[in-house]
């Protein structure tokens, strides 16, 4: 028993005197005056009084006085709070943290994984002592607090019911990096290098619900927190899913090619110890279109294709008709993006590597192209296009116009006009040695900068994070002289050379303008020279390209993209709009706002299903993309009964999770029971 003392020592005499009063009360005799009479049968009661009150009398067996001592008894050990021991102790903190990833919708334990969570998270709450504090921690992919610290055990189960099932991920790190963040002492440093610690260690207990698909923890992210693992979900639970779903149109030159044909692949696995076989069906906007007989093989990948002729527009399902526990990973979707081809403009002396690679098949798919001389820029056809947005995209061969266009840009060695320009239009005065990103800094105005012309240049770095330089390799071309591009403080430098950065990226509204600090073929008074030999190495197209597909917003690929739940996905759109309306697969809508980069970047992807991306006055879709489970993990529903910590493992926990125990409760329940049994006594006069 584990005894916890709630009274001080004076509270402690005052309540062990009680036993004592009541017993002399029972001893206790009056002093009576003595009558004689005829007879006693009248007097019954009286004689009754007379063996109560006599004092020092032989104690007789009496009902009540039994009672009253027991009630009086139950009362003692009620406050003194016996109990049997567990794991725990009185004022321990706890956090239960909740997996409610994909993988816990499976209804293997009924109803779900998730719900039988909650009630072992709820039944451990119950049994906790009712001055320890607790915490709350929902996780998926990501974490989220659903009630700090609290010994308010009302607060903590609404915490726990609230937590909703997700078609997300399993990634725990974050959900034990906060949990570790509010046990373990935190530190911050001052001046002299002294590191101060501003908060104790505040040793926790972890209790983790989860069917263990989530990989390997970092047990350094623990620090004093004690895990304890209860697993959920049957051991040997057997699941079939889809693990990817794409559309391909045939190639142009192909026989199958024809108009409306379309090639659908999809990859299937099953999680068990036998063979199954089950249909796959899909479905074009709603409507069954093909289905196949599929045998899946245990813990082998297999592969199906759909050869479909006409479709040409609209989304695609796919679903596996097998009755598992899991049918989140049972169906799959793609879409077939809408066709939208962007306009170019060339401006150019006769640069043929530029005009080369504007006329390769992919862009010629993705955008239609005007080549035109520098004098079309003084035409009156030049001024009314430009101003009226006929173009997505401008590409300004070293050359420049008097005032930017409402298109987005592209500057191959020239500079863009100067109303983006500063207005003293001072060139830089850094040096051209050194640390490149330490040497540019951009302008308080939202105004591009520029050094003067030098060289020769070597490119050295190139921004692997940004689409259009990313694939790019550019150790080994030559530049014979180049100059410092500076963006504003809202561009990105995608290309820094031993002077200086040399290509960057800005938006300017809901266009995006990159400028190329250094020429391919430069005009001097004998005639055109190449400036740089890149427009005959491999990269060039690929950034060209690259440049069309980002900054006009076009689209090459048939199959939209695909993202996982709960993931970011950023979206080439036309410059043309500064918003779009996303429709998502339950029908609501919500309007995202171009980035400071330029760029879209949705986030609102819980639901699985097909996306369409919708712009004002347009009746079609601009843009499609899908949000698909297609997890091994989550569909792998085998339990784990350990979690990996790297060297060491944490063994589950045993199905029934010991801890304190307090009878406090049951024996005041039993006292004010015992109570009223002897006021029941006393009035019927009930003697042993």
């Amino acid at each position: 028993m584990t005894w916890i003392n709630m009274l001080s020592a004076w509270q402690w005499l005052l309540l062990l005197a009680i036993p004592p009063a009541i017993l002399s009360l029972y001893f206790l005799k009056l002093k009576r005056q003595e009558s004689v009479v005829s007879s006693t049968m009248l007097w019954k009661r009286a004689i009754e009084d007379l063996h109560v009150n006599s004092i020092w009398q032989k104690l007789r067996k009496n009902l009540l006085l039994y009672l009253q001592l027991l009630f009086v008894g139950l009362l003692i050990m009620a406050c003194i709070r016996p109990g049997w021991s567990g794991m725990n102790r009185a004022g321990e903190r706890r956090i239960y943290i909740i997996d409610h990833s994909a993988s816990m919708q499976a209804s293997d334990s009924k109803p779900s994984r998730l719900a039988l969570a909650r009630d072992k998270a709820l039944k451990l709450m119950k049994d906790a002592a009712s001055n320890d504090s607790a915490m709350v921690i929902a996780t998926s992919d990501r974490a989220s607090v659903e009630q700090g610290f609290t010994n308010n055990r009302s607060l903590l189960e609404k915490a726990v019911q609230r937590i909703e099932p997700t078609s997300q991920l399993t990634d725990v790190s974050e959900a034990f990096r906060v949990a570790a963040g509010l046990a373990n002492p935190g530190r911050m440093s001052f001046e002299d290098n002294v590191d101060i610690q501003v908060a104790e260690a505040v040793p926790a207990t972890v209790y983790f619900f989860s069917d263990g698909a989530v990989g390997e923890l970092n047990e350094a992210e623990f620090g004093q927190l004690k895990i304890e693992y209860v697993p959920i979900g049957d051991v040997d639970t057997q699941n079939a899913g889809i693990l990817s779903f794409a559309v391909q149109r045939p190639d142009t030159d192909s026989a199958k090619a024809k108009q409306g044909s379309i090639a659908a692949f999809a990859r299937m696995i099953h999680h068990g110890s036998e063979t199954i076989q089950c249909t796959a069906s899909l479905y074009w906007n709603n409507s069954l279109v093909d289905a196949q007989r599929v045998e899946l093989a245990p813990g082998q990948e297999t592969g199906i294709q759909f050869d479909l002729e006409g479709v040409d527009n609209g989304s695609l399902k796919l679903e596996l008709d097998h009755a598992d526990a899991l049918p989140l990973d049972n169906v799959a979707y793609a879409a077939i993006r809408p066709d939208r081809q962007v306009s170019i403009l060339l401006i150019t002396a006769g640069n043929t590597a530029i005009e080369t690679a504007l006329r390769t098949e992919r862009i010629t798919q993705l955008a239609n192209v005007q080549v035109e001389p520098r004098s079309y820029m003084s035409s009156p056809e030049y001024l009314t296009s430009t101003t009226q947005g006929k173009y997505d995209l401008i590409i300004y061969d070293s050359c420049s116009p008097e005032k930017m266009p409402t298109a987005s840009t592209l500057f191959i060695g020239g500079l863009p006009p100067k109303d983006i320009q500063p207005k003293s239009n001072e060139p830089s005065s850094e040096s051209s040695n050194g640390d490149a990103q330490a040497a540019v800094q951009s302008s308080d105005e939202p105004t591009w900068n520029f050094g003067e012309p030098t060289g020769p240049i070597m490119i050295m770095d190139v921004n692997r994070s940004h689409p259009i330089s990313q694939y790019l390799e550019m150790l080994s071309v030559g530049i014979v002289e180049g100059r410092i591009v500076k963006p504003p403080q809202t561009g990105t430098i995608l290309m820094v050379s031993d002077i200086g950065p040399v290509f960057a990226v800005a938006p300017r509204g809901p266009y995006q303008d990159a400028v190329l600090g250094f020429d391919i073929i430069r005009q001097t008074d004998e005639g055109f020279e190449i400036n740089s030999d890149w427009g005959i190495k491999r990269s060039f197209p690929v950034f060209i390209f690259s440049a069309v597909e980002q900054l006009a917003g076009g689209i090459t690929e048939a199959g939209a993209p695909t993202v996982q739940p709960g993931m970011p996905i950023p979206l080439m759109l036309s410059n043309r709009f500064q918003n779009y309306q996303i429709i998502d697969p339950k029908g609501r809508t919500q309007t995202i706002e171009r980035g400071a980069d330029g760029r879209f970047l949705y986030t609102k992807t819980d639901e699985i299903g097909v996306y369409e991306v919708r712009a004002a006055g347009l009746e079609d879709p601009v843009e499609r993309f899908c949000v698909n489970l297609f997890s091994n993990r989550e569909s792998n529903l085998t339990v784990g009964m350990e979690l990996s910590t790297g060297a060491e493992s944490i063994p589950a926990t045993p199905n029934t999770i010991r801890a304190r125990q307090e009878v406090w409760r049951w024996l005041l329940l039993l006292a004010l029971g015992l109570l009223m049994l002897e006021w029941i006594v006393f009035n019927r006069r009930i003697f042993i």
